[in-house]
């Protein structure tokens, strides 16, 4: 999971905001997006830390809407704020995992099934040629490339199932996980997915909903194993010194986020 690109998060967030662009009020929104998306794409990683100032300075701003945009990642559990402005991707225990995967199990089946039922043949052949540029970056050895193709293959699926809760929830749930989705990217893993992968574009061709979310829940599980089988979680035992519960992690940064605010 370790590699080039896990550094500093001004090199994996893309152009800078156009503020001439913005509505007002918008650009702690729109620094917001785009650390989601970076998490969402597995741009950041597990562990990987960086300040305010350094944020501040990507987006040329000031810390008021880094803050602010912080805030709400925060409390989404998708960062972890640290004492001296420092901001931190999660790490995660085996169990947390597999609850987050569960519920993604029992979601993502449910937005495949319906979407299944719902897609056009124009949609399903966009995700086919979503699928192909995930395995091509495969032969390139470009994790970014597959991780945004990949997420793109899911969520044009998930998109079809035209649902205004069940889709919030697992763009939410991915948030969380999606720092983790690097160690997918082996020989295994890249197999499986490609496998997996192949078993939705033909359900979804025969308009077959039951077979699209079985093979969604295989994609999710096969994953998942990998993952479990490559990262190194943090304790799951709560008199681990050098391991915080989400609850205490959220409350953490919530308290130095406040702190901020007074040095601000």
């Amino acid at each position: 999971m370790e590699d080039g690109r896990a550094e500093w998060a001004e090199l994996l967030l893309g152009a800078p905001v156009d503020r001439a662009e913005l509505p007002n009020g918008g650009l702690h929104d729109a620094i917001y997006a785009s650390l989601r998306q970076a998490l969402v794409m597995g741009d950041l990683v597990p562990g990987q830390r960086f300040s305010m100032r350094a944020l501040a300075d990507r987006f040329q701003t000031s810390l008021i809407p880094v803050r602010d945009a912080l805030k709400r990642l925060v409390a989404e559990r998708g960062l972890v704020m640290l004492p001296n402005r420092t901001v931190c991707v999660p790490l995660m225990t085996r169990q947390t995992f597999q609850e987050l995967l569960q519920v993604r199990l029992s979601l993502e089946s449910k937005l495949a099934r319906r979407g299944a039922e719902l897609i056009g043949r124009n949609r399903v052949a966009e995700l086919a040629a979503i699928n192909d540029e995930m395995q091509a970056a495969v032969g390139l050895n470009d994790v970014k490339q597959y991780l945004g193709a990949n997420y793109r293959f899911h969520f044009g699926l998930y998109q079809s199932a035209d649902s205004a809760v069940m889709l919030p929830i697992v763009e939410s749930l991915w948030m969380q996980v999606g720092p983790f989705l690097n160690a997918v990217f082996t020989s295994k893993g890249t197999t499986l997915a490609r496998n997996n992968h192949a078993e939705v574009l033909k359900a979804l061709r025969r308009r077959d909903s039951l077979a699209a979310a079985s093979a969604i829940k295989s994609d999710l599980a096969d994953a998942a194993d990998v993952i479990l089988a490559n990262v190194e979680f943090i304790s799951d035992r709560r008199d681990d010194t050098n391991a915080l519960r989400s609850d205490e992690q959220v409350s953490a940064g919530v308290r130095n986020l406040a702190r901020a605010d007074m040095n601000l």
